[in-house]
């Protein structure tokens, strides 16, 4: 199986779970540098298209994770075991039964509180020993960014897991991410608190999706007719 892949000029990890937790444990035993992850979700790679910032994130991760399935069908790597981990969000829950069992704690960056409480909560009822360390709302921020910053290195975190809109969650990693302390930034962005939709529904919003990326991929790959007729 192929473990790196392009698509769009930004460059994705396509390890098993197995595979992609066993670098999780490293970082985790590792706490001198700020590691990250990040979930890629369709919009991520639709919206690097057009801002140099979120590829340039995306690009920079230490591990990059498959986080919808449309993404495996439409690069035409997908095993069925890939595919159903991916949809299942199994790294998603491996990874928190890591960071439980570690006795690591957690800070929860949002753009609401809404959000940020519902992060909460999933977290503290799928994972009962989790530490929650603190959590915060960028809505709330009434002055620049620095307060959030001040207030995240003050609770002392492990684990930074954000689940910040793209092209928000970017462009705040992007300017911040010398001022955080923490083993590991988990950028999950909208997929964060994904929700199981009906069937019809999830089929076709996929099927659409999935030609969408594979249109933008054929682009991509598609050489310039302009220079193909000036070598020529």
């Amino acid at each position: 199986m192929i473990k790196k892949i392009d698509i769009l000029g930004i460059r994705l990890d396509n390890y098993t779970v197995r595979e992609a937790i066993r670098q999780v444990e490293g970082y985790l035993a590792d706490d001198t540098i700020m590691n990250t992850v990040g979930c890629i979700s369709m919009d991520m790679l639709m919206k690097a298209e057009q801002d140099q910032v979120v590829k340039e994130v995306v690009n920079s991760l230490d591990l990059a994770v498959i986080g919808e399935k449309e993404i495996i069908q439409a690069a035409g790597i997908g095993t069925m075991q890939r595919i159903q981990e991916t949809e299942e969000n199994d790294f998603f829950y491996e990874f928190f039964k890591r960071v439980e069992r570690n006795k690591k704690r957690v800070f929860i960056l949002g753009e609401t509180t809404e959000r940020v409480e519902k992060m909460k909560t999933l977290l503290q009822q799928k994972f009962e020993k989790l530490e929650i360390a603190g959590e915060y709302a960028v809505e709330s921020c009434l002055g620049d960014f620095d307060a959030i910053i001040n207030e995240l290195n003050a609770t002392t975190p492990a684990i930074i897991v954000s689940i910040l809109p793209t092209s928000l969650q970017e462009h705040f990693f992007s300017r911040h991410r010398d001022k955080m302390n923490a083993a590991i930034w988990y950028g999950l962005g909208e997929l964060g608190l994904r929700k199981k939709k009906k069937f019809f529904p999830a089929f076709f919003s996929s099927g659409f999706r999935r030609i969408r990326l594979k249109s933008s991929m054929n682009k991509y790959r598609k050489p310039d007719v302009k220079t193909r007729d000036k070598d020529a």
